[in-house]
């Protein structure tokens, strides 16, 4: 099935969805703090030197940052993927004028958890791997696999299988998909340099306005891979 996807009205209603229901920003919200404490820990952790004057100072402790960067990523693409299956279970009850209730959610997400973790890891290496070597192909495999998600949790099927699936959806909403990818980008842009121009004298305020900013974004980029997936098979 391949119906034609009215690109601007799919942002405009996902965004509704999580204006209607901002509870559902609560799951992103421990994401990003828990991303913020990570880049905490990662200064205690890492012993840099004081005075890196370049790239050869850095060499001793390398492998430490390269170490730490890798386990914060998978653990980090872990917990969004399974975020992103809570949030599948979400928007289907929300457009079908269900209950919205999160600790439910959360808990069919969970029957799930082995495929969801299996997923980030996966997804994350891929995408990672694939921009670091060539930007190309890591943008190919985030556009191949961005809907996922919704074919694991909504359909019931297996790691491998729900990545087929998302990679055939795609195929004929390559341009779709790059434009839901990068319109919220813009808006996280534009939303975090008019912060740090207004608050530039008050980190505190910048710092909270971010974490507030990329909450909502990454929900909206959790929302519309489900919210295109639901209008495109017509399950609500």
């Amino acid at each position: 099935m391949n119906k034609e996807v009215n690109k601007k009205e799919v942002l405009k209603e996902s965004f509704k969805i999580i204006r209607s229901r901002p509870i559902i920003l609560l799951p992103m919200i421990i994401l990003v703090l828990f991303s913020r404490l990570q880049d905490y820990l990662a200064r205690s952790y890492i012993d840099t030197p004081d005075n890196i004057k370049s790239i050869e100072d850095l060499i001793p402790v390398l492998p430490s940052i390269l170490a730490y960067f890798i386990m914060s990523l998978i653990l980090l693409c872990i917990i969004y993927a399974i975020i992103e299956g809570i949030y599948s279970v979400i928007i289907k009850n929300m457009l079908e004028n269900k209950d919205v209730n999160l600790g439910t959610a959360s808990g069919l997400a969970s029957k799930r958890t082995s495929a969801l973790i299996t997923a980030g890891i996966l997804l994350g290496f891929m995408i990672m791997a694939g921009t670091l070597f060539f930007i190309i192909p890591g943008l190919l495999f985030t556009i191949w696999y961005f809907y996922t998600i919704p074919f694991i949790m909504l359909e019931n099927r297996g790691v491998l299988d729900g990545m087929k699936g998302s990679k055939e959806f795609a195929r004929n909403k390559k341009s779709d998909t790059i434009y839901f990818l990068t319109i919220p980008f813009l808006y996280l842009f534009l939303g975090s340099s008019i912060a740090g121009i207004v608050f530039y004298r008050v980190s505190i305020a910048y710092y909270a306005i971010n974490i507030v900013l990329d909450s909502i974004i990454f929900t909206w980029y959790s929302v519309i891979p489900v919210y295109v997936y639901l209008k495109e098979f017509g399950r609500w």
